[in-house]
């Protein structure tokens, strides 16, 4: 008898989460869950505006974190160059734009609440 070590592909899915998976839920489900479970119905006030600026950024955050930790993994694990390359741009192009995101939500924080021109 002998012993057989089983161990999972390089770049394989990590206990049955697959890349796209998780970038479908980091990138689409947990904010648009966020958004719903925080939606105001009726006519916003003050303190609407910060808390919806405020999940704005954990939307934000969860995103850059989500392509970040999956390129990461993906690198640590000894991922084929090909599927480095493809999420380094996703996490390039996610990033440069949650970053732009952040901004944009500050910016209509402050017009909401009249604080700027």
């Amino acid at each position: 008898m002998t012993d057989v070590e089983t161990r999972a592909k390089p770049g394989t899915s990590y206990k049955g989460y697959s890349a796209p998976l998780v970038l479908l839920g980091g990138l689409v489900g947990f904010p648009l869950v966020l958004m719903l479970f925080f939606n105001h119905w009726d006519a916003p006030t003050d303190a609407d505006y910060v808390q919806m600026a405020f999940i704005s950024v954990a939307c934000a955050t969860v995103a850059i974190v989500t392509v970040l930790g999956l390129l990461v993994d993906r690198i640590l694990r000894k991922a084929t160059v090909s599927t480095i390359a493809i999420l380094a741009v996703i996490a390039l192009v996610v990033t440069v734009t949650q970053l732009q995101n952040l901004g944009y939500a500050s910016d209509l924080l402050l017009q909401r609440l009249s604080l700027s021109n």
